[in-house]
């Protein structure tokens, strides 16, 4: 297949003005626009931070690309727009395309059981089908969580694709029933790697530079799959901690769920074959195609793709993070508009970057009046209905919402805005977390412990599903815990027999919940992780 796009030419600093389609905003002029891209990235636009290059494309040509701060602190090389970033999470509609080139070739469904491929996967109760790990609704636990339990957070040793399809193989449970709730899971995309590998004969960095990267001139994109390969242009990746940049480079060879190395005048020609439909008719529809849940919800997450709008258009998007990179792709279809983002940077909060540099390429529109709230804002503690994890609702003193400390935003009555999720509160204490992909997840509210007495607690728990034990100890009043690789991390009592705290070095904060028998014995817990849920533990004194 030959798809013949327009190649790029990279500088650190560029700017065209290109002609607007019909559906298209009037342009900004070139140096206006490039004084607010400018003004957007000044955080970083120095020669002793890293940063960030992004590339606003139109109709498939770019009309503005610009480099801001470093691809190298410790060479004290500047970025450009030829520098090779990794693409975090953006990374996983490269494996959704060629699993959709598959499907399309009649060689697989989306309906599959993916067992079909993956044999090693246990048989649950319900089949995990190839269009629910795409959609993330699968339910698969994040393998990236339970390495973490196990004393192993992401990036703290070498994992590859088969490592990731031993920790699968051993979940004897699943977050949640196939296509009863979204939740994303990086497991869903290594796993579809190796489907890729499976149903083709060729590795998903084979198959993809013969059907995407070479046919687009992407020629300064691969896969991560080998960490060590030396890849010439490839910027360091750093994260800012206690006041001091440090590298977080990947050590990973997992891919498929993240791994792409690429520019951002790569990422403009991938962009445009979307929207011209380079690889078929109907290719560009299905992989912006939403789904529903088992109960009909609507879930804005497509194949790798959020298809949802902002400020009034279209907006087909997703972000990345992985180490120190950081990555934002959009495009606005009805104004032929693309955003290609990509940072070394952890400190770059890609998406609110990403669509304020399209609000400037955007039409204008007035922003909607801010709601002020009225009465006593609703507080307590409350249980999230699918994990159990609990948040906490506080009072400002000044009219605002607190959420464990996180400031929310109101935005209608009894609506409070979280980032992209909004909190609606009910009568009677009622609470709804609706998520920006569609799906409102209750919450009950409970009665909270401030104290509790650690000796029931204290033991030995071990899992089958990790293959780890867990000791718990009372010590000065408090429960501490510890694991593999990791010792004496403190737990706080949230609610009756569950209590929260942090796991490994870099792991999310952790939800314990314990569980008692007949005669009010502690016999057993369920250990959860931000996308592992309930891991079970037996007791094994």
């Amino acid at each position: 297949m030959e798809i013949n796009l327009p190649l790029l030419a990279g500088a650190t600093l560029s700017l065209w003005a290109a002609a607007p389609s019909a559906a298209a905003a009037p342009a900004a002029s070139p140096d206006a626009a490039g004084a607010r891209l400018d003004a957007l990235f000044a955080r970083w636009a120095h020669d002793d931070t890293p940063g960030c290059s992004i590339a606003i494309s139109r109709n498939g040509q770019p009309i503005a690309m610009r480099s801001y701060g470093m691809a190298s602190l410790e060479l004290g090389v500047p970025a450009t727009v030829d520098s090779i970033y990794e693409a975090g999470s953006d990374s996983k509609q490269f494996t959704a395309a060629a699993i959709l080139m598959l499907v399309r070739e009649g060689k697989m469904s989306l309906d599959d059981d993916v067992r079909k491929y993956l044999p090693e996967l246990p048989a649950y109760a319900a089949p995990v089908t190839i269009a629910h790990m795409l959609h993330h609704t699968s339910g698969l636990r994040d393998w990236g969580s339970v390495a973490a339990i196990e004393g192993w957070p992401r990036n703290s040793r070498t994992a590859n694709n088969d490592d990731v399809l031993k920790i699968a193989a051993r979940q004897t449970e699943l977050n949640f029933a196939p296509g009863s709730h979204y939740l994303y899971s990086n497991s869903n995309y290594n796993l579809l790697a190796i489907v890729v590998d499976r149903v083709s004969g060729q590795s998903l960095a084979d198959f993809t530079r013969d059907r995407i990267f070479a046919p687009l001139g992407m020629t300064s994109t691969r896969w991560r799959d080998d960490h060590g390969d030396i890849v010439l242009r490839r910027t360091g990746a750093y994260e800012y901690e206690d006041g001091v940049w440090r590298n977080e480079q990947v050590i990973e060879d997992a891919y498929g769920n993240g791994g792409l190395l690429t520019t951002v005048g790569d990422l403009v020609k991938w962009q445009a074959a979307l929207d011209s439909d380079a690889f078929g008719p109907g290719f560009t529809a299905q992989m912006q195609q939403t789904t529903k849940l088992n109960d009909g919800t609507p879930i804005a997450y497509a194949l790798a793709l959020v298809n949802l709008d902002h400020r009034g258009e279209q907006e087909v998007s997703h972000s990345g993070s992985t180490g120190g990179y950081r990555a934002w792709m959009a495009r606005y279809p009805a104004q032929r508009l693309a955003v290609s983002l990509l940072c070394n940077a952890g400190d770059a909060d890609t998406p609110v970057l990403g669509r304020a540099a399209a609000d400037i390429f955007l039409p204008d529109e007035s922003a909607e009046p801010a709601y002020a709230p009225r009465g006593a804002a609703p507080t307590g503690l409350y249980a999230d209905g699918v994990s159990g994890a609990p948040l906490r609702f506080e009072a400002d003193g000044k009219g605002g919402l607190r959420a464990d400390g996180r400031a929310l935003v109101p935005v209608g009555p009894g609506r409070w805005m979280l980032r992209e999720d909004v909190f609606a509160f009910g009568t009677k204490g009622a609470l709804v977390r609706e998520t920006r992909e569609g799906e409102k997840i209750p919450y009950r509210k409970v009665d909270a412990v401030t104290a509790a007495d650690p000796a029931p607690y204290a033991g030995r728990f071990c899992s089958a599903d990790t293959g780890t034990c867990l000791s718990f100890q009372a010590r000065g009043g408090q429960l501490v815990y510890s694991g593999p690789r990791w010792a004496d991390q403190m737990l706080t009592p949230a609610y009756r027999d569950v209590f929260t705290g942090d796991a490994a070095p870099r792991a999310s904060r952790v939800v314990v919940k314990f569980q008692r028998d007949a005669a009010g014995a502690v016999t057993a817990l369920r250990f959860g992780e931000n996308r592992a849920f309930d891991l079970l533990f037996t007791r094994a004194d």
